[in-house]
Parts: structure tokens; C-alpha cells; sequence
């Protein structure tokens, strides 16, 4: 096989690699063409036939979402859960992920392979016992109970994230300090975090997404309106029997704006914590 691949022609195979990246962007962005043009059509075009570009361009659908479907409600009360998950989960995942790779301990290779597992568990199978543990704890329809249970499968990863970053670290810089009497959290603090800036803006974006994008809990955990995540607001967009298209595309437009601009901003930080922890030092 390799054989064969070593004879066929370089020209031939960029116009082959150009073909397959063009047919994947074309995939990728005519979801995201066909929800931009769809949120600037009456729904009576919507409905009529196929248009690739609005005939008349409107901005009646954005104005009945933040007006009639409490998106500026829903985006606060994502952003509320979203960020102060990230903050959490960060935090934690910090201090877990230092102890399981710096720290010597009865049990830890054991507690590694835990996070790892428990990362693996599907959300869908947490969603009963998670339901029961927050009800019973009355925090059904709250802000804290959204928050923790996002934390459920939000803390495995990113502890495991941070691990394989933490592995490429040399740790004679902080046996350095160590030697010359600073202590262990001083160390963390000046020496270890600085270094893991990438790794830690890296998983801080990936928590951020999951969570703003997350249905399942947000559905089952917070039904009222005033602690509705956008995930579960944009599934309301019904009239009757009949789906509000076109308010739908604009919401989820309005919707993904806050993580592609993250993205976009933090990109080269993402490779870089995405390139660091793949590699075992």
C-alpha cells in the first residue's frame, strides 16, 4: 500500500487533497449558509419553495426573538451557568490533575484511570441519578443545580486534559523551588499555572462550549423561564403545531455568536494546549 502511494504523482495528489478538503468545507458551512439566509426570510418564502438568497431581506425575525421568545433571557441565564462552571471546573481540575501527576500517593495510578472512566460514562446514563440527587437537594430549577451537574462530566475532562499537559512539564523547575523553600501551592501558583496558560485556556473553552451547547440537563433540570438555558429556549420556537423557522434560525444564529467569537480569539491557544498534551514528555 505504501508502496503505491509513493508512485502516484504529487500534482495528482493536491488535486485529489483539494477536492476532499473542498467537499468537507462544503459540508461543513452550507448548514451554517442555510441558517443564515433562512433567519432573514419571511416565513411565507421559507415555506413557499427553496430560495438560495432572500428576495426580501428582514429583520423581523431577530426582533420577534429578542422580543417575543426571551432570547436576551435565556443568553444571560447560559452565560450565568457557563461561566461560572468553567471558573469551577477549572479550579478543580487544576488541583486534581497537580496532585495525580506530581504527587506520590497509595491509590493515585488507580484514581487516574477513575477520571478516565468516568469521563467515558455516557451523560444520558447520569441523567436519572443526577435528576434524583438534585431534587432531592432542592436545587431543581436553580442556577446551582445546573451548575453542578454540568460539573458532572465537565471536571473528568478536563482533569484528564490537564494531566497530559502536566506530563510534558519538566518538574525540575519546581524541585528547584522546592529546594530553596517554597512550598507546594507557591509553587503551583508560580511556576506550574503559568506554564499551563494554553492547556488551561484550552479546556476552559472546551468546558464554555459543552456547557453552552449542553440540552439533556438543561431540559430536565431548569423548565421555568427564568433559569432556561438557550439550548432548551430554542426548542420553544412553536406556534400551534407549526415550528417558527425562521425565528429559529435567527436564535440560533444569535446563539452561536458568543463561542465562535471565543473561538476565533483563542484559537492559537487551543492548538497549542490541543499539540502540548497530545505529546508525553
Amino acid at each position: 500500500m505504501t508502496r503505491i502511494i509513493d508512485r502516484i504523482p504529487e500534482s495528482v495528489f493536491r488535486i485529489v487533497s483539494a477536492f476532499v478538503i473542498f467537499v468537507l468545507l462544503l459540508l461543513i458551512l452550507f448548514p451554517l449558509y442555510f441558517m443564515v439566509t433562512t433567519s432573514f426570510k419571511f416565513e411565507g418564502e421559507i415555506y413557499s419553495e427553496l430560495t438560495w438568497i432572500p428576495r426580501d431581506p428582514t429583520l423581523s425575525n431577530f426582533r420577534d426573538v429578542i422580543v417575543n421568545f426571551h432570547i436576551p433571557l435565556y443568553l444571560g441565564n447560559t452565560l450565568i451557568v457557563a461561566l461560572s462552571t468553567t471558573a469551577i471546573v477549572v479550579v478543580v481540575s487544576v488541583l486534581a490533575s497537580y496532585a495525580l501527576t506530581r504527587l506520590r500517593f497509595p491509590g493515585r495510578a488507580a484514581m487516574a484511570r477513575g477520571v478516565l472512566f468516568v469521563y467515558l460514562i455516557p451523560g444520558s446514563l447520569m441523567l436519572i441519578p443526577m435528576y434524583l440527587i438534585i431534587v432531592k437537594a432542592g436545587l431543581k430549577d436553580t442556577f446551582p443545580g445546573l451548575i453542578i451537574a454540568n460539573m458532572s462530566f465537565s471536571v473528568p475532562f478536563c482533569t484528564w486534559l490537564m494531566m497530559g499537559y502536566l506530563r510534558t512539564l519538566s518538574s525540575e523547575i519546581e524541585e528547584a523551588s522546592l529546594i530553596d523553600g517554597c512550598t507546594r501551592m507557591r509553587s503551583l501558583w508560580h511556576i506550574v499555572i503559568p506554564l499551563s496558560v494554553p492547556a488551561i485556556i484550552t479546556a476552559a473553552i472546551f468546558i464554555f462550549n459543552n456547557v453552552w451547547n449542553e440540552f439533556i440537563f438543561a431540559l430536565v433540570l431548569a423548565q421555568d423561564d427564568q433559569h432556561k438555558m438557550i439550548s432548551v429556549g430554542l426548542a420553544n420556537f412553536y406556534r400551534a403545531d407549526i415550528y417558527m423557522v425562521g425565528p429559529m434560525m435567527a436564535g440560533s444564529l444569535i446563539a452561536m455568536t458568543p463561542v465562535v467569537l471565543l473561538y476565533i480569539l483563542a484559537q492559537r491557544y487551543v492548538v497549542g494546549g490541543l499539540a502540548a498534551g497530545a505529546v508525553k514528555g
